[in-house]
């Protein structure tokens, strides 16, 4: 009886082993997302580093309760979740609730991966787990030379015409140290930075940008608004040119990234916004307030943003 079960375990394993090994990643079109704008500014909400473990348990229940809270309490045009969906060994199990339940909202959303989706899984049992949906905006875009998967773009239009753009970029995972650098997490390839500009330089209307880790940029903030309560910024390893392209080119207007919990800043550098989201899950470390950030596009394409704690939501 005991050899048995043990020939029927195995024999689960191998099929459930043999349907990942089965599933093969397929590279997308480059065709930005469109989304016909319903009033003549736009609003997004980005929420970051949910860090679902259990799936069931209070931190979670809570998280979940909270991105509910903070969608109701503005309309929104998009929801942007800025990496670090889960953390745990069944984390594409719960990646497919946390589809379910962001479909609920009712509301446009869309994510990058962080560096911690894949700490115990791979990029490919997240991806099958990607039913079609009526709300989720997500592609994993052109095959890029370490590239990740999820490089992508979003455009708001307003009566047909573009009016605001999003690029989205998967920043990747942890590196294996290298001598010398001081950081060892992902970075965006020199392939991703092309694809960017590839696109920037013939858009005809301005942007911003999503990512989870730090450009290395971000470790020169000066006369921030906000929390910086790390002992330092945690950013991507290498500098590859992403920030001196946005420079350039002169259309992305800001980015938006997640990664350090106890930070929530923003500062400007050469023109350009480089802002933190608020951590959002109860599952990751800190203890700094969780939420989100809102970010606002006016009529005449004036940014503007700023954080939202969960108790602003819940009074």
């Amino acid at each position: 009886m005991k050899k048995l079960a043990i020939i029927i375990l195995f024999s689960l394993f191998s099929i459930v082993l043999s349907s990942c090994q089965a599933y093969e990643i397929t590279y997308t079109d480059d065709v930005p997302f469109e989304i016909e704008m319903k009033r003549d500014t736009v609003n997004i909400l980005q929420i970051t580093d949910l860090h679902l473990t259990y799936g069931i348990d209070k931190r979670d229940r809570d998280t979940f309760d909270l991105i509910k809270a903070l969608n109701e309490a503005e309309t929104y045009d998009l929801i942007v979740i800025t990496g670090d969906m889960t953390m745990s060994p069944q984390g594409p199990r719960i990646f497919s609730r946390l589809i379910g339940f962001m479909e609920s909202l009712e509301t446009p959303w869309t994510f990058v991966f962080g560096n911690h989706e894949t700490d115990f899984n791979d990029y490919h049992e997240y991806l099958r787990r990607i039913p079609e949906t009526e709300y989720l905006l997500f592609k994993v875009g052109p095959q890029l030379n370490d590239g990740g998967f999820g490089n992508f773009s979003i455009v708001f239009n307003q009566n047909g015409i573009p009016f605001y753009k999003l690029y989205l970029l998967d920043s990747k995972a942890e590196i294996k140290p290298i001598e010398g650098l001081e950081d060892d997490y992902g970075y965006l390839s020199l392939a991703q930075v092309n694809w960017y500009e590839s696109h920037v330089q013939t858009d005809t209307v301005d942007s911003i940008v999503f990512m989870h880790i730090p450009l290395r940029q971000y470790i020169l903030a000066e006369n921030y608004v906000g929390t910086f309560r790390e002992k330092r910024v945690y950013a991507q390893s290498i500098d590859t040119g992403f920030f001196d392209a946005m420079v350039y080119h002169g259309r992305s207007k800001a980015v938006f990234v997640g990664h350090d919990h106890l930070n929530d800043f923003y500062f400007y550098l050469s023109g350009i916004m480089l802002a933190y989201g608020r951590a959002t899950g109860y599952n990751g470390y800190g203890d700094l307030e969780k939420g989100g950030r809102f970010i606002r596009i006016d009529a005449s394409g004036t940014l503007s943003t700023g954080i939202i704690s969960g108790s602003e939501v819940r009074s």
